[in-house]
């Protein structure tokens, strides 16, 4: 193993272990001591791979945004219709949160406290997904789909429904077959909006 791997490895070891303590804790209980003693390193260490907790959080959240977008993406493209490219996107939500909770609940909780320039990510993340949503929308639409609909009305609705997912899955611990309520829900969108 390099000295570059050997960095990495670290550098991930920090963040898994920032993610646990941040999850349980939240980001304003956390010392960097106890991601130090989560990670099985000493404090200092934190410091030559992240120049303030704020950092840190900012590179996990960066990160898990793209991991989660990536997700979703790669499950939205894969599909042919519109119906099945609702059921697929809620059944890939399920999945991200039921596989990556304490990511989840980093992710998805408020960050509007933290810090001004994390806010405006958090912001900037949003329309990013807001345009996504209404592209696909708008795709269902042109290809006769679905009927015309405002499409921020309903990319807000679609947004809604996966925001508001995560709570009963990461918090309450929730469990669902992702596939089951996958289709449930896209019965309930589809019946409202299907052609």
């Amino acid at each position: 193993m390099g000295l570059e791997d050997l960095k990495k490895g670290k550098r991930e070891l920090i963040m898994e272990a920032a993610i646990k303590v941040f999850s349980r804790k939240g980001y304003n209980y956390t010392k960097m001591e106890e991601i130090a003693i989560e990670a099985g390193i000493g404090k200092g260490t934190i410091y030559e791979y992240f120049a303030s907790k704020l950092q840190l959080l900012q590179e996990i959240l960066e990160r898990s945004f793209q991991l989660y977008h990536q997700k979703m993406v790669e499950e939205i493209q894969s599909s042919i219709c519109f119906k099945d490219k609702i059921r697929i996107l809620v059944e890939a939500h399920f999945k991200f949160c039921q596989e990556n909770k304490e990511l989840t609940s980093i992710l998805f909780w408020n960050i509007d406290y933290i810090d001004e320039e994390l806010r405006a990510w958090g912001y900037q993340k949003q329309a990013e997904k807001e345009r996504h949503l209404r592209e696909f929308i708008q795709m269902g639409i042109d290809n006769g789909e679905i009927r015309p609909v405002d499409t921020k009305l309903m990319a807000v609705i679609l947004g809604g429904i996966l925001g508001s997912i995560w709570v009963p899955l990461v918090i309450e611990g929730w469990e669902v077959d992702k596939n089951t309520a996958a289709e449930q829900i896209t019965q309930i969108i589809m019946n409202g909006i299907g052609n």
